[in-house]
């Protein structure tokens, strides 16, 4: 799934629709809350809120890369270490406001991702340690966050799968990709997959009530000056 996504990132080109960070995430949120499937758990409105937030850490950092790379827009995939982290950490402290769950959930999700590129070959080893320094003060800060809910380890992991599902997915649409995808979580002892078809998008098993519209807003780039905004659609079935 990631993958997909990723080929996405590297085509070549020479204009754009650029999705904001926070705005993929609203996306995210908006599909949690119109769930209608039996194999995920009830979310509860809290939780939908920390998946609409999860990267709202990004607003100034995507800003600011505008800025600085006028001419090609930068995949999140490609900004530097420092911003990510200072994304990660805006994005969990907007969560945490919300409900102690909301920034468990958002911290969690980000611990997953600094685990894995620390176990990545082609990490840095100096990398390596800001990330597992990260996910230490991080896991410290859950454990306060803890004891202010009443979820238990095993409930809560099964949120974060929720959030990062419902990640990939608004990731997908917004990303374009054409790809026929299979999700890396599985609910109810089942795997979910995503089929392209023409102009929509199929899910087996289905995750709405019905064929759902959802739409974001993307700004063409470079902008020569000034930003133009319009509308990305992506009809899910």
């Amino acid at each position: 799934m990631w993958d997909a996504v990723l080929r996405t990132q590297k085509q070549p080109a020479t204009a754009w629709r650029l999705v904001a960070q926070a705005d993929h995430a609203a996306l995210a949120g908006e599909m949690a809350g119109k769930l209608a499937s039996p194999d995920f758990p009830k979310l509860e409105p809290e939780v939908i809120e920390a998946i609409a937030v999860h990267d709202d850490g990004w607003k100034q950092i995507d800003q600011a890369s505008r800025q600085k790379n006028p001419d090609r827009p930068l995949s999140f995939f490609e900004e530097a270490p420092a911003d990510i982290f200072q994304a990660w950490k805006g994005s969990i402290a907007s969560a945490t406001q919300i409900a102690p769950i909301a920034g468990i959930l958002v911290s969690e999700h980000f611990c997953r991702i600094a685990r894995d590129f620390s176990r990545a070959a082609t990490t840095p080893p100096e990398i390596v340690q800001v990330l597992t320094t990260f996910v230490e003060r991080e896991i410290a800060q859950q454990e306060e966050l803890r004891e202010q809910q009443t979820r238990d380890a095993k409930e809560i992991n099964l949120l974060v799968d929720v959030l990062q599902f419902f990640d990939l997915l608004s990731l997908y649409g917004c990303s374009g990709s054409a790809e026929n995808v299979e999700f890396p979580q599985r609910f109810n002892q089942k795997t979910f997959r995503l089929y392209r078809e023409s102009d929509q998008c199929r899910l087996q098993p289905p995750l709405f009530a019905q064929p759902t519209d959802f739409s974001i807003k993307a700004s063409k780039y470079p902008s020569r000056g000034r930003e133009t905004i319009e509308q990305i659609s992506v009809l899910f079935a």
